[in-house]
């Protein structure tokens, strides 16, 4: 469930509480993660879905929560760099494959959404976790990682155009930059819906209108309601009238060498 946080010029979505209760699963998810013990995650997930959570519940009360308190011990000297990447890429690793178990198959006319953290953004933690949370909620999702500069990502935008861009932002310096890239996407690709995430604007949503973004969304099951309310609406946009052929999801834009090998059958 999601409430709206008001602002002057644009949405901001956090979710309420509820869902599964998994308070009880958190103190063992980290352990697993600060242990290196994979198979114990991997447990602890299988052991939180089936208690009917998904993956954007995973991410919002077990995955996020338990990498902000690795962080935190790293920050007070507990724990070392070392350790911080080994449960950074654990956590990832097991919720992909988590949700790769749960993703329904991939068909003609899904929507697209392209993540990407902007130049200078280098952590890509959040972008990658959402992706698995869109591939769940019916979506086709691209992420092209951290420190994407600028002029590539709009041009990428122009040639892939994506249904949705979502861009995620950790610093708050890096805000004019992100109205900048919003504002070179918009005039590459009209209409485009573009959201915006990250630390920088949960922390404070008022800087969420100084982009020119669509929406801003603060955690990972916002942004799964969001996706799946856009998904019924472009489903019910792009029916195809009968006899109609069948829309394909690859971009218009595509170069024609490259169109024929990704619609040539395997």
């Amino acid at each position: 469930m999601e409430h709206r946080v008001a602002t002057s010029r644009a949405r901001v979505f956090a979710s309420t509480s509820g869902g599964a209760d998994l308070s009880d699963l958190s103190g063992p998810f980290l352990m697993a993660l600060l242990g290196g013990a994979e198979c114990e995650a991997e447990e602890l997930l299988r052991g939180a879905r089936s208690r009917g959570a998904d993956t954007a519940l995973l991410v919002r009360d077990l995955v996020v929560p338990a990498l902000a308190e690795v962080g935190r011990m790293w920050a007070r000297g507990e724990v070392s760099v070392a350790e911080e990447h080994l449960a950074t890429a654990l956590a990832t690793r097991v919720v992909a494959r988590s949700a790769g178990s749960a993703t329904r198959p991939a068909g003609p006319g899904r929507p697209r959404i392209l993540l990407a953290c902007l130049a200078g953004e280098f952590h890509d933690v959040g972008i990658r976790l959402l992706s698995d949370v869109a591939r769940e909620s019916g979506w086709e999702a691209e992420s092209l990682g951290a420190n994407v500069p600028r002029e590539s990502l709009v041009r990428f935008v122009a040639q892939r155009r994506p249904t949705a861009l979502a861009l995620s932002v950790s610093l708050a310096e890096h805000v004019p930059e992100a109205a900048r890239t919003i504002a070179e996407a918009r005039a590459a690709v009209p209409g485009l819906t573009i959201l915006v995430g990250g630390r920088a604007f949960c922390k404070d949503v008022d800087r969420v209108p100084l982009t020119g973004a669509d929406a801003g969304l603060c955690d990972a099951v916002a942004f799964r309601d969001w996706l799946r309310t856009r998904a019924a609406e472009a489903k019910r946009d792009s029916a195809a009238p009968d006899g109609a052929p069948a829309a394909t999801s690859l971009p218009a834009e595509m170069p024609a060498s490259l169109r024929r090998r990704c619609s040539h059958p395997r």
